[in-house]
C-alpha cells in the first residue's frame, strides 16, 4: 500500500508539474536539464531514505518522469537518428544504475540500457551480434558474482537485467527480430549474410567459453574424459545455435542459473527457451519439416551426450576412491 501510495503521489505531482511547465517540452535544452533534475531528486531520495517503501517507488515513479523527459531530449537533439538516440539512451541508463543504489531501479536500467544497445547494433546493421553481445554481459555478470560478495548486490541487479534482455533477444529472434527492428517506414534493417553468420558463431563462441569457464571452476579439465565429453555436447548445441541464434542466450542463462544455484535464472532460462522454440516452431524463415528435424536432431544428440555424462562424469565417492589410490 506504501508503494502504490507512493507512485500515486509521484504521479499526480509530476502532472501537475507538467501542466504548468507545458511550454518547455518543445525546447531540447528544456527537457534534458528538466529531466536531470528529477533524475537528481530521485538519486537523493534513493540515497537518504533506503528503506522507506514509499520513498523509495515515489523516487521510481520521479526517476521514470526524468528518464523520459530525457529521452525525449536526445530524440530532439539527434533528430530522430535512431542509433544516436539509443546510444545516448543507454549511456544515461548506464549512469543512472551506478548512481542510484534501489535494486528494482539497477534492474529496471540494466534491462533498458542493453535494450538500447541493441537497437544501437541494429541500426548499424549488425543486430545479428545481439544475442552474442547481451549475453556476454549477462554471463560476466554472473560469473563474478560469487566471487565478490561485497558488491554481491550491485552484480545481482545489473545481472536480473541483462538476463531479462538476453531473455528477450532470445524470444525476438524467434522470427519477430525484423518486427521489432523495424524502421519508420516498417523496413527492416538490411544485413548481409557475412554478418548473419559472424554474429551467430559469435554466439555460439560466447556458449562454448561459457562452458569451458564453468569446467575450470568446477575443477573438471578440459582433457579429461569427461570434459571432453561436455566440450562435445557444448560444441554439438553450439553448432545448433548457427542456424537458431536464439538458443544461446537462453541456454547460457539457464546453465549459468544451475551453476550458481539461482532458481531464478534457471526460470528464466526455461522460459526463454520455451519461448524461441516456440516462436522458431511456427515462423516462415525455413519450412517446418526442416525445422522440426534441426529440433529432433539437436535434442537426440543432447540426450546421447547426457548418457554418456551420467555413466562417466566422476561421482565424489569415485573421486575419493581414485585419490586414496593416487
Amino acid at each position: 500500500m506504501l508503494g502504490c501510495a507512493g507512485w500515486f503521489g509521484a504521479v499526480f505531482l509530476l502532472g501537475a508539474v507538467g501542466v504548468g511547465l507545458q511550454g518547455v517540452f518543445g525546447v531540447t535544452s528544456a527537457l534534458l536539464v528538466l529531466g536531470a533534475i528529477a533524475c537528481t531528486v530521485a538519486t537523493v531520495i534513493f540515497r537518504g531514505a533506503p528503506r522507506s517503501a514509499f520513498l523509495a517507488q515515489f523516487a521510481f515513479a520521479v526517476s521514470l518522469a526524468g528518464q523520459a523527459l530525457l529521452l525525449f531530449g536526445w530524440v530532439k537533439l539527434f533528430e530522430r537518428t535512431a542509433s544516436g538516440v539509443a546510444f545516448a539512451f543507454a549511456l544515461q541508463q548506464a549512469l543512472l544504475f551506478v548512481l542510484m543504489p534501489n535494486p528494482l531501479h539497477r534492474v529496471w536500467t540494466a534491462w533498458s540500457g542493453a535494450h538500447a544497445v541493441t537497437i544501437v547494433l541494429a541500426e548499424l546493421g549488425w543486430h545479428p551480434f545481439a544475442p552474442a553481445v547481451v549475453t556476454a554481459g549477462c554471463l560476466a555478470v554472473w560469473l563474478h558474482e560469487l566471487a565478490q560478495p561485497r558488491r554481491g548486490g550491485l552484480l545481482r541487479a545489473g545481472g536480473y537485467g541483462l538476463a531479462l534482455a538476453a531473455v528477450q533477444v532470445a524470444v525476438q529472434y524467434g522470427g519477430k527480430w525484423d518486427h521489432w527492428l523495424a524502421r519508420n517506414d516498417g523496413q527492416s534493417v538490411p544485413v548481409g549474410e557475412l554478418v548473419t553468420w559472424a554474429g551467430a558463431l559469435a554466439g555460439a563462441a560466447v556458449l562454448l567459453w561459457l562452458v569451458l569457464t564453468l569446467l575450470r571452476r568446477a575443477g573438471v579439465p578440459p582433457a579429461s574424459g569427461p570434459g571432453k565429453i561436455v566440450i562435445v555436447g557444448a560444441t554439438i548445441l553450439a553448432l545448433t545455435t548457427i542456424k537458431a541464434p536464439g538458443l544461446a542466450p537462453a541456454v547460457a542463462v539457464l546453465l549459468v542459473g544451475f551453476a550458481n544455484g539461482n532458481r531464478v535464472l534457471v526460470g528464466l532460462g526455461i522460459f526463454a527457451l520455451l519461448g524461441y522454440l516456440s516462436a522458431f516452431y511456427y515462423s516462415l524463415q525455413e519450412t517446418l519439416l526442416v525445422k522440426s528435424a534441426l529440433l529432433a536432431s539437436t535434442g537426440a544428440a543432447l540426450l546421447l551426450v547426457r548418457l554418456l555424462l551420467h555413466r562417466w562424469w566422476p561421482t565424489p565417492a569415485t573421486t575419493q576412491e581414485e585419490n586414496r589410490h593416487a
